[in-house]
């Protein structure tokens, strides 16, 4: 009796400390306006919740549910308001499909195919190959005419260019500044052929004639210039990196469209009134 009494003493502490090792996984089902939230429903978006960094399963189990229910509720108004059938709601939803699809299919890819370091050198040979080295520091006088800006370059010759800058300038960005743009790389500054022309000045020259461009007229003085090369792979690689993803991201939705068989369907037959 007692040998009998032990074992079931030790089958009741094994079954205690297997209950305390288990998941606190939700056991029962549960009805949100009679609407079914089953048992499997809450342990999938558990696992959900866990892999997003809630690793406390009580907090896993209530936010389930709370999340479940409110899906429940939404979807069961959103059915009486008959919003499903609204054109712009069907587009809405379709496009937020395919965002979700092509981010986890972009995510499956990258899995199946890892960035190697050789595909990240290569990456950056290939930044290094368009990279320009060439920053400039310039000040610079918006006006609307063209006169207006040959009167300032006159001016200029014995007048303060921030001052006249901070007066008359219509670039709000830098007149408080003195018109003064700080070293920027050529490739980013986005008015064509302004970087190319205040390159060519020497340093501390004014431009003797005004710039044109679609936003008027500049007074450009070169302040400085200079180099700067491309930081080493190892100092850039996290941004190589990101870099090397996003060209893998598209070359695979390029693929994808590239592989598919995409043509005009057959006009539908009409039927034949008797």
């Amino acid at each position: 009796m007692d040998k009998l009494n032990l074992i079931m003493k030790k089958l009741l502490l094994a079954t205690a400390l297997a209950a305390l090792a288990a998941p606190v996984f939700a056991q029962t089902a549960f009805t949100v306006n009679g609407q079914t939230v089953s048992v499997a429903d809450q342990q999938e978006l558990m696992k959900v919740l866990a892999d997003r960094g809630v690793k406390d399963q009580k907090q896993q189990l209530e936010a389930a549910r709370s999340i479940l229910a409110q899906e429940k509720l939404i979807e069961e108004a959103a059915k009486k308001a008959n919003i499903a059938q609204d054109p712009a709601v069907k587009a809405l939803i379709a496009e937020r499909q395919t965002e979700i699809y092509s981010a986890e299919l972009v995510r499956k890819n990258a899995a199946a195919h890892p960035l190697t370091d050789a595909d990240l050198k290569k990456t950056y040979e290939e930044v290094k190959k368009q990279y320009d080295p060439n920053e400039i520091k310039v000040r610079h006088i918006l006006v609307k005419t063209e006169q207006e800006a040959k009167d300032i370059i006159k001016s200029l010759n014995g007048g303060d260019f921030a001052t006249i800058a901070k007066e008359k300038s219509l670039d709000q960005g830098t007149a408080a500044q003195g018109g003064e743009i700080p070293f920027t790389n050529i490739r980013r500054i986005a008015i064509p052929g302004f970087a190319e022309t205040a390159m060519a000045l020497n340093k501390g020259a004014l431009l003797p004639v005004p710039f044109h461009s679609a936003l008027g007229y500049h007074v450009i003085q070169l302040q400085d210039k200079r180099e700067v090369p491309l930081p080493s792979f190892d100092a850039l690689k996290p941004q190589i990196q990101n870099l090397a993803a996003q060209r893998q991201a598209q070359q695979y939705m390029a693929d994808l469209m590239k592989n598919a068989k995409i043509a005009e369907a057959a006009p539908a037959k009409k039927k034949s009134s008797k």
